[in-house]
């Protein structure tokens, strides 16, 4: 039995791909079918009997597999609406259709080239027959086409025709102008299909969309035939009747609409037309009230769309992280609060003297002399010994002081003092160990604290959603056969676009990604950048950003102090946002020094990349340094991170030498005195916020290029940005001449230059 139902379970899995294999394959020729009756309704529908914009707006603004069977509907409708007979009207619009599908297909992804294509054809020919006799009005009517048509494109570029929103309601007025113009014995199509389509939307509860639809598609049919003018005010008052009273409850919907037509029935002029629109009405009810009662089924009027980012997932993932962060430091604090309320040791060298007398002494038979009768002159031959332990680390007969010199045991004596100098020794060690390990514990929580506090106060304000565009792009991902488990498409608060695409886990060649970013950004109708691909567990995700105002081009150079390595290490590279230079000199010279240097570099780099500010990275990097090894490490912390989109630049210094900006050609030095991460508990940095703008350089230096002072490097930076030279020549000249400079003093040291300069992006 369970074989059969598993074997019944997966017939209907597999009959369900099949289904939705077909549909897929069938999908592509509805879309071209409903692109060709929707322009035939565009060429078909003449408003105010002269205008006829819809076919050429809906050339324009179709996407790319819909607009040219779009234009051969259109042809036909302009065509067949005159019988077969062209008139000069129908031949400019047939030159401005053929115009812009053939601009579209010569590549033409924008508005801009289609439109002008299409609608200065159209005007064109308009004052070409206009010349030739055809009469003024015909370039004005032609003009007023061209901007229509136009105005209509580029609402359509913006709201797919296929989602609710503006562009159906295009579509939707230009199938009731195309109606609205035809009488068929007292029937009236415009009007039945207004008042079905009103009905429909009331009954599902959709009482906002019923709303727009009813004013919008009666303005059509007053623009088809003034004479329904009476027709769109009576579905006016119906649908708002229906809407206010009753939505989403069918039988109330249908009454409440029939009772506001009646009621619009009063409006009709002269009062014998109302049979013939309360006949229209009618037939439209009964087609509503004839559909099966689960196409009317009430639901929301705003569902959330494919990929749309929603706020109360990133309200609930802002909210978590911020409760884990007040933990951490919460933590953090309440381990540092237990310190300080516990009681301390405050061993001193008084314990050593203690513990030699309780191991000895305490049952010597000359106790009483030597610590009763003789105790001043025995506590200063105990306190005599401390040089000499501290000195040697031990003690032996013949270097007991004077006042010692009556004990009965020295040897002993020297062995006692020996074992409790140790093991005051070890026990003070250990105690600043521990404190070391907490404080170091204690740091990091509270960095790692901060760090998410941060991450969950970015996630709390993701930036605005643009639905329609985060479904455009999960449908182009879906087109690929890889559709998205989540894409958003948002803009953050200076207006720059974002969008995040999640994949099931998915590798991509630098090729691929390149034609992504293209595709994405034509999508969006922004520059992208190539996006920065991010993997874990399965997953792939894709981050979009809009492509920077500016570029940041990178040079450095360096030298070891002696032999090939140096304790400094340079980091160079660009995130999402912005660019980022590292440089950190560590403590010394040699291979030691280039532990600490690149260690420190590495972790500020990668913890820059995970989005930390620089001084969490400062923070986080203190702590790895020192607790590395027992030998004391440290390194200078230097770093200039330049957002790309405005040109604000943040410098960060911990112990670094002064660097140098190049604004304008002119020269400063930037940084003052502290000490490098590594060696206290806390860190002692600097921060400071400069703009550069296109043409600046910023320049960061290790202490050995400085040998000879600032002053020579401001001229030779000033030299070098005047004669416009690269960042990588500009760190070779400054490195070679600090080595010679550096060879004259005797004082050598590394020495490291890194450059960056700014450079408008293309």
């Amino acid at each position: 039995m369970t074989e059969r139902m598993g074997l019944a379970a997966v017939g209907r899995q597999n009959g369900q791909r099949a289904a939705l294999a077909r549909r897929a394959e069938l999908r592509p020729a509805a879309r071209r079918l409903a692109a060709v009756a929707v322009g035939f309704a565009g060429g078909w529908a003449v408003l105010y009997g002269a205008l006829m914009p819809f076919g050429l707006g809906f050339v324009l603004g179709f996407a790319e597999d819909c607009f040219a069977p779009c234009a051969a509907g259109a042809a036909l409708g302009v065509l067949l609406h005159g019988f077969g007979a062209l008139s000069l009207r129908s031949v400019c619009m047939l030159c401005a259709l053929g115009a812009a599908v053939a601009a579209r297909w010569m590549g033409a992804r924008t508005l801009t080239p289609a439109a002008l294509a299409g609608c200065g054809t159209l005007v064109g020919v308009a004052l070409c027959f206009a010349f030739g006799g055809g009469g003024a009005e015909l370039a004005l009517y032609s003009a007023a086409d061209a901007l229509l048509a136009a105005a209509m494109g580029f609402c359509l570029r913006q709201f797919a025709p296929e989602k609710p929103g503006a562009g159906m309601l295009l579509v939707g007025a230009a199938a009731a102008a195309a109606l609205g113009s035809v009488q068929l014995w007292q029937l009236l199509p415009g009007v039945i299909a207004c008042a079905a389509l009103e009905l429909y939307l009331c009954s599902k509860g959709q009482a906002k969309a019923a709303l727009a639809a009813c004013a919008v598609l009666g303005a059509a049919l007053c623009a088809a035939d003034p004479a329904l003018s009476f027709a769109a005010s009576g579905l006016a008052c119906a649908t708002a009747a229906a809407a206010v009273l009753a939505p989403g409850r069918r039988m109330e919907t249908v009454a409440a609409y029939a009772g506001g037509c009646v009621t619009g029935a009063l409006c009709v002029q002269p009062p014998g037309s109302a049979f013939q629109y309360l006949l229209n009405v009618c037939i439209g009810i009964t087609a509503v009230a004839a559909m099966p009662a689960a196409w009317l089924v009430p639901e929301p009027e705003e569902k959330p769309q494919a990929g749309q980012a929603q706020p109360q997932q990133y309200s609930a993932a802002a909210t978590r992280l911020e409760q884990v962060s007040q933990s951490l430091a919460s933590l953090a604090e309440t381990v540092n609060d237990v310190y300080e309320t516990l009681p301390h040791r405050r061993e001193d060298f008084h314990w050593v003297i203690d513990n030699t007398h309780d191991t000895l002494c305490f049952n010597c038979g000359r106790r009483d002399t030597c610590w009763k009768q003789e105790y001043a002159a025995t506590l200063e031959g105990m306190e005599a010994l401390r040089p000499l332990l501290e000195s040697s680390g031990g003690l032996e007969t013949a270097q007991l002081p004077g006042q010692l010199s009556r004990c009965i045991h020295p040897a002993a004596l020297c062995a006692a003092a020996n074992r409790s100098f140790a093991l005051y020794r070890s026990r003070k060690e250990a105690r600043l160990h521990a404190e070391a390990m907490r404080t170091a514990l204690t740091e990091q929580y509270s960095a790692v604290a901060e760090a998410l506090g941060v991450l969950g106060e970015q996630l709390g304000r993701p930036g605005d959603p643009e639905p329609y565009k985060s479904g455009r792009v999960a449908d182009f991902f879906a087109q690929l056969g890889t559709p998205p488990q989540e894409c958003a498409v948002t803009l953050d608060d200076l207006g720059r676009t974002h969008a995040a695409v999640t994949l099931p886990r998915t590798r991509f060649s630098a090729q691929e990604l390149a034609a992504l970013a293209g595709e994405v950004g034509r999508i969006c109708r922004r520059t992208l950048e190539v996006p920065q691909v991010l993997s874990c567990k399965g997953m792939t995700t894709l981050l979009f950003s809009e492509k920077p105002v500016l570029r940041a081009v990178f040079g450095m150079a360096g030298a070891a102090a002696r032999g090939s390595i140096s304790g400094d290490a340079v980091q160079q590279f660009c995130s999402p946002a912005a660019a980022q230079m590292i440089l950190c000199d560590g403590m010394g010279t040699g291979r030691p020094a280039a532990v600490d240097g690149n260690l420190a570099a590495e972790l500020t780099a990668r913890l820059l990349k995970a989005g930390f500010t620089a001084e969490l990275a400062a923070r986080l990097v203190n702590v790895a340094l020192a607790l590395k090894s027992e030998d004391e490490s440290g390194a200078t912390l230097d770093l200039i991170s330049v957002d790309l989109y405005t040109g604000t630049a943040r410098l960060f210094k911990a112990g670094a030498a002064p660097g140098f900006l190049v604004h304008g050609g002119r020269v400063r030095a930037v940084g003052d005195t502290s000490l490098p991460v590594g060696i206290l508990g806390g860190v002692n940095g600097q921060s400071r916020v400069v703009h550069l703008t296109v043409g600046d350089y910023a320049v960061l230096v290790s202490d050995g290029l400085l040998v000879d002072g600032p002053g020579w490097v401001a001229k030779q930076l000033e030299l070098s940005a005047a004669a416009g030279e690269a960042p990588e020549k500009i760190a070779k000249t400054l490195v070679e001449t600090a080595r010679v400079r550096a060879q004259k003093t005797g004082r050598p040291d590394d020495i490291t230059a890194a450059v960056l300069r700014l450079e408008k992006c293309v």
